[in-house]
């Protein structure tokens, strides 16, 4: 072995021993802070002169705005979170709900008729709404709007055999000898859009039309209805206040339904015996009992249908009994007396309590 050949097997046995004393050492790269990007962006050569607590201040004042900005948003936005109460929840409840219509002239309606009544001499019952609405003006036929319960109530009381469709309306006098008529005759979309004048100005032209038709019952369908023709009696008879008709079947609930409003009311319209004025039969109804249901109207939830049918079922077994067994003795009596002119009947009113 040459001296060249010595040398070369020397170095070799020396970087053999390097290598394996190397393996067994392991190496990482220093890992860099982790500072917020504003301090990070800061040349190298003056973070030596940064401090401590101010290099931490200086992250704290960095991040605070955006994680307080990050929390409201997920507070009021996250799904799955908590609702945040909004300051004006009360209103934004209110809001929800539809508002009552105030009054409207009659020029915003104009484009609407009025409805024809239903009306004959002598009927069992005579249903008066406050006012036409919008749908039934334009479809020419009373309470059609299909939230109305009208016409499911006159159905489930019994007072049809089968629930019959808004148009067929006109049938009501001849097959089931009902009546039909506003008290008010100009359509609206509401009945918050008539005017209280123009409520108590119809009074007596309803009245001219009972004391021309003379019906068993006039049912009022709404108790602000009845609200203003009670009104108008009061006024007419000089009280204050109803009488009590304690002389009724049941008499202590009519008295109590009377204070709601709400079913028999303690008056009755009072004619004297004369000849049918418009079929010239002999007249054989001297009175007109008075009822009261609430709005069948969609829009009313205070009483919802099971307790509208109801109300509608005890006028139906009124209407069922026959005159002679309801004693009206202790109503208070207006005895409407019409002079018919070839327009509008023309009604004077006496005050006549029966004793």
């Amino acid at each position: 072995m040459s001296f060249e050949e010595d040398r070369e097997d020397g170095e070799a046995s020396v970087r053999e021993k390097f290598r394996v004393s190397v393996t067994k050492f392991t190496f990482s790269t220093p890992r860099r802070s982790q500072l917020d990007p504003a301090v990070a962006t800061a040349h190298s050569s003056e973070l030596p002169t940064l401090r401590p607590s101010s290099r931490v201040a200086a992250v704290v004042t960095s991040r605070k705005p955006e994680i307080k900005y990050d929390a409201d948003a997920l507070s009021s936005t996250s799904p799955g979170k908590g609702k945040r109460k909004a300051p004006n929840a009360s209103l934004s409840k209110n809001a929800a709900k539809k508002l009552k219509r105030g009054y409207a002239p009659p020029e915003v309606y104009a484009h609407l008729s009025p409805l024809t009544d239903y009306l004959a001499y002598g009927l069992d019952v005579v249903f008066c709404g406050i006012n036409p609405g919008c749908m039934s003006a334009q479809r020419g036929h009373h309470f059609a709007h299909p939230s109305n319960h009208f016409w499911k109530c006159l159905h489930q009381s019994g007072f049809t055999p089968r629930l019959l469709p808004p148009s067929e309306d006109s049938s009501l006098p001849k097959t089931f000898n009902i009546g039909l008529t506003d008290l008010v005759d100009r359509p609206s979309t509401e009945a918050s859009e008539l005017s209280s004048s123009e409520r108590i100005s119809s009074v007596p032209i309803l009245l001219s039309k009972l004391a021309l038709h003379r019906p068993r019952f006039l049912c009022l369908v709404g108790i602000s209805n009845w609200e203003i023709l009670q009104k108008a009696l009061l006024q007419m008879t000089g009280t204050t206040g109803p009488s009590k008709a304690s002389g009724l079947p049941g008499a202590s609930k009519a008295s109590r339904a009377s204070t709601k409003n709400i079913g028999l009311q303690p008056f009755k319209l009072c004619y004297s015996t004369t000849a049918d004025p418009v079929g010239g039969t002999s007249a054989n109804i001297s009175e007109t009992l008075l009822f009261v249901v609430p709005s069948t109207s969609g829009l009313v939830t205070q009483y919802q249908l099971p307790a509208k049918i109801k109300f509608f079922a005890q006028l139906k077994s009124l209407v069922d009994q026959p005159p002679s067994e309801l004693d009206t003795s202790e109503m208070k009596c207006i005895r409407l007396s019409p002079f018919y002119s070839q327009k509008q009947p023309i009604i004077t009113y006496y005050d006549e309590a029966y004793i």
